[in-house]
């Protein structure tokens, strides 16, 4: 990828959009694309930091791995999401594994270049806090479905969440468009894959939810 199609990349996410050309060529011509295929990890946890990165196309997945080497998955991040901020931040080793759930490009950034440039714009400090907020909110929104919701309904909620982001939405139905395996929502879950496929069938039995090949169709009148 040419620079200035790096720049315009950067310029296009969240974080690091409003800042000035000149900080955007300045990150742009120390960053360099990354590409995953499909399955493929991009760290585990627990390796050293080395920088950020930033998702151009392709989903992401976000998992924490026990010492019995069982996995869940807590995040899928997309076009113009960031990973890695944390342990790039504290320089402390990576709190949580990633992988691509679908062949992705990414942008890296090395890590100490980025935070010279971290230390003189303050624009980009404030959206760092700003971003970090906005994690912290979806943690505490995971714990309280985790400890105040049973799984049918942290099940109803995930994939109306996925329907909403990675997705889309026709008339009555929110369909979830990706190839996602039980598996993979039971460790989005924290439960175990016969729990969520007993909770799918019961939902589809009573018309909530629709199984349409490897995507899900969730009608939008459905309540919990």
């Amino acid at each position: 990828m040419a620079t200035i199609d790096i720049a315009a990349e950067l310029d296009g996410t969240v974080l690091f959009g409003g800042l000035d050309e000149a900080d955007l060529r300045r990150l742009a011509g120390i960053a360099r694309e990354s590409n995953l295929a499909a399955t493929e990890t991009l760290f585990d946890q627990g390796d050293e930091s080395d920088g950020l990165y930033i998702v151009v196309s392709g989903i992401i997945r976000i998992y924490l791995t026990a010492d019995d080497t069982r996995e869940a998955t807590i995040n899928l991040l997309e076009e113009g999401e960031v990973i890695g901020e944390m342990a790039l931040l504290d320089g402390l080793p990576r709190s949580a594994g990633a992988a691509a759930l679908t062949d992705a490009k990414l942008i890296f950034i090395p890590r100490e270049p980025f935070m010279s440039l971290l230390d003189t714009t303050p624009r980009l400090a404030r959206q760092i806090i700003l971003m970090l907020c906005e994690r912290l909110r979806a943690a505490n929104s995971q714990v309280d479905q985790a400890i105040f919701h049973d799984l049918r309904h942290r099940l109803l909620v995930l994939l109306r969440q996925l329907a909403m982001i990675h997705g889309r939405i026709e008339a009555e139905v929110a369909i979830v468009d990706l190839e996602l395996t039980q598996g993979t929502l039971a460790q989005m879950l924290g439960s175990s894959r016969e729990a969520v496929n007993k909770q799918l069938r019961a939902l589809a039995k009573e018309d909530k939810i629709r199984m349409n090949g490897p995507h899900i169709e969730i009608y939008r009148s459905t309540r919990d």
